[in-house]
C-alpha cells in the first residue's frame, strides 16, 4: 500500500493537474468492479455503484478521458454491429406477405387467380408476397393463376425481428447470415455500427483506486479559507489559460426555411406580391375553376387527399358555380364544347388538402380582375406520391400569375427565365407540355447533380374557359415551381429527402451553404 506522500508524488508525476473528486470516485468505481468494463455496461449494470459515488452516467466518458491523459486508465475502442427492427419490420412480425399469400391459398383450396390476390392484398403487397413465395418454392404461377406447392416457415425470420425490436448485437443473434441479409434487403431490419468503449485501470490507477486518498479541489480562495488556514486541506485547481472555449451551437432557423425566405425576397424584388391561402379548400378552387373535369383521374380518392368531413358551404359563390357548370358542360360562350358531362355541385363542395397552389392564385385573380397583376404564393401541397429520391407526398410549391394587357407565351418564357436566373439557377430548358387549365403549356427543366435534367415547373397561358369562369378578360401567364426540387438544384442534392434530414452534420453543412446563398 502506498503512503499519502508516495500517492501525492504519483499524482504529481502522472498528471499535469491534480485529481478531481469525480475522477477519484470513478477510480474507486472501477476498482470495486475489478475488471475491464464498457461504459455501456457501467451505465446499465452498475448504476447503484455510480449513484453511491454521485456519478452521472453521462459524464463517465469525459472523466475516463481525463484519467487516460493522466495515465490512470486505458481506453479500448471496438466497433460492434447492432441489429434493429425497422417500422416496416415491426409490421411484419406476426405474418410476412408470402405467409399471408400461402394462408389465402389454403383457404381457397390451394389455387387462386392473381387478380383476386391483388384485389384482396393490393397490387404492391401481392407482388411482394408472390415474389418471395415463388422464390422459396412455396407457389407456382401458371397463366393468371397461383398454385400452392408447399407450406414453409419463417419462424427464424420472426425471431430476428422480435429480438431486434429493442436492438441487439449482431454477434448475439447466432442466426444464418443469409437470413440477416435478406431482412436487410427487404428493409425489415437495419444494421448500425456502434463504437463500444471499454475502460481498464492501469497499474497506477489500481494503486490509487485501492488507497484512502481523498482530495478536494477548489477553484478559488476565499477570505475565510485564508484566515482559518483551511486552505491547506484543499488543492487549488490549475487553469489552462490557453484552452479554447467550448463550441456552442445556438438555435437557428432551418436552412430550407432560409431558402424559402430567399425565394420570396427575389420574387418581391421582381415586382410580385406575395399572397396566402388555406391548406384545406373545396374542390371548386382546386379543380373546377381550373377546368379540370370532375371525372379526371387526378380527382379520384387514390390521388387526392379528400377529407372525411362535412362539405363546404358555397352559397356565396352561386353566380360563379352557375358559370363553372355551363363552361364544364357546354363551354358556355367561350367557343369551347366543354367536357360534355353533367356537372355535380356536391363534388365542388368536397373538402381536400390542396394538391396545387394554383388554387390560391386562381382565387386571387377571381378577386383581382383588372391588370396589371403579379402575384405568387409559396406553400405546402399534398398528394398521394410514393416516397423516393424525387417525390414526397407533402412538399412546397410556388405558384405565380401575371395578368397584363400584352401578355403572351414569349413574355411568360422571358419572365420564367428571369426568375430562374435571378435565383442563380441559369437558363431553363423549355419543352411543350399539357395541363388541363393552360393552353399552350410548357414544362421547364433544370439540371440537378447526378439526376440530370429534372422538371422544375409547369407553365402556360390560362385557357379561355378558365378566364371566363373567373370573369377575367386579359391573358394570364401562370406557372408552378416545385420548391423542393428547386432547392435540390440549388444545393446540388441527389435525394429530395435530404431537405428534411435529421443528421445534425448535414443540417450544419446545408445551413452554411444557405448562408452563402443569402449573402450572395
Amino acid at each position: 500500500m502506498l503512503t499519502d506522500l508516495e500517492l501525492s508524488s504519483l499524482v504529481s508525476l502522472f498528471s499535469a493537474q491534480y485529481l478531481s473528486e469525480k475522477e477519484i470516485y470513478l477510480l474507486k468505481v472501477l476498482g470495486e468492479i475489478g475488471r475491464e468494463v464498457s461504459i455501456e455496461e457501467l451505465s446499465q449494470n452498475y448504476k447503484d455503484l455510480l449513484d453511491k459515488y454521485d456519478l452521472d452516467p453521462n459524464g463517465v466518458q469525459s472523466l475516463s478521458e481525463l484519467l487516460r491523459v493522466k495515465g490512470l486508465v486505458n481506453i479500448h475502442r471496438f466497433k460492434k454491429a447492432i441489429i434493429r427492427t425497422t417500422q416496416k419490420g415491426a409490421q411484419n412480425i406476426e405474418s410476412f406477405p408470402e405467409e399471408r399469400i400461402v394462408k389465402y391459398l389454403l383457404d381457397k383450396g390451394s389455387v387462386a387467380r392473381i387478380r383476386d390476390l391483388i384485389e384482396v392484398f393490393g397490387e404492391d403487397y401481392a407482388s411482394i408476397g408472390l415474389g418471395f413465395a415463388k422464390r422459396r418454392g412455396w407457389v407456382d404461377i401458371r397463366g393468371d393463376s397461383v398454385y400452392l406447392v408447399k407450406q414453409g416457415s419463417l419462424d427464424t425470420h420472426r425471431e430476428v425481428l422480435r429480438r431486434a425490436l429493442q436492438s441487439v448485437y449482431k454477434e448475439e443473434l447466432n442466426i444464418d447470415p443469409e437470413i440477416i441479409n435478406e431482412l436487410k434487403r427487404r428493409g425489415l431490419i437495419e444494421e448500425i455500427v456502434r463504437e463500444e468503449i471499454v475502460l481498464e485501470l492501469t497499474s497506477i490507477g489500481r494503486e490509487l483506486a485501492s488507497s484512502e486518498l481523498e482530495r478536494r479541489i477548489i477553484t478559488r480562495l476565499t477570505s475565510d479559507l485564508i484566515s482559518t488556514g483551511l486552505w491547506r486541506n484543499y488543492v487549488l485547481k490549475e487553469y489552462n489559460v490557453e484552452a479554447e472555449p467550448p463550441e456552442l451551437y445556438p438555435g437557428i432557423k432551418h436552412f430550407y426555411r432560409d431558402f424559402i425566405e430567399y425565394i420570396k425576397e427575389v420574387m418581391v424584388s421582381l415586382g410580385f406580391d406575395e399572397i396566402s391561402d388555406e391548406i384545406v379548400i373545396p374542390e371548386l378552387w382546386n379543380f373546377d375553376v381550373l377546368f379540370q373535369a370532375q371525372d379526371h383521374p387526378a380527382r379520384e380518392i387514390h390521388d387526392s387527399l379528400i377529407l372525411d368531413t362535412e362539405p363546404a358551404k358555397l352559397d356565396i359563390y352561386k353566380d360563379l358555380l352557375r358559370i363553372v357548370k355551363e363552361v364544364h358542360e357546354r363551354g358556355y360562350d367561350t367557343g369551347s364544347r366543354g367536357w360534355g358531362y353533367v356537372f355535380d355541385f356536391n363534388r365542388s363542395a368536397r373538402l381536400l388538402l390542396r394538391s396545387q397552389t394554383t388554387a390560391a392564385t386562381i382565387r386571387y385573380l377571381y378577386e383581382h380582375r383588372d391588370p396589371p397583376q403579379r402575384a405568387f404564393i409559396i406553400g405546402k401541397v399534398f398528394r398521394r406520391d410514393v416516397v423516393d429520391a424525387k417525390h414526397l407526398p407533402e412538399f412546397y410549391q410556388m405558384d405565380g400569375v401575371i395578368m397584363e394587357k400584352d401578355m403572351s407565351l414569349r413574355k411568360l418564357m422571358g419572365v420564367l427565365t428571369q426568375i430562374s436566373e435571378a435565383l442563380g439557377l441559369g437558363k431553363p430548358i423549355f419543352k411543350p407540355g399539357y395541363f388541363p387549365f393552360t393552353e399552350p403549356s410548357l414544362e421547364g427543366y433544370l439540371k440537378i447533380g447526378d439526376l440530370g435534367y429534372v422538371e422544375i415547373f409547369g407553365s402556360g397561358l390560362f385557357r379561355p374557359e378558365v378566364l371566363r369562369m373567373i370573369s377575367v378578360k386579359y391573358n394570364v401567364g401562370a406557372w408552378g415551381f416545385g420548391v423542393d426540387r428547386l432547392a435540390m438544384a440549388y444545393f446540388k442534392l441527389n435525394d429530395i429527402r435530404d431537405l428534411y434530414s435529421l443528421s445534425i452534420n448535414k443540417l450544419r453543412t446545408m445551413y452554411s451553404a444557405s448562408s452563402e446563398i443569402i449573402l450572395r
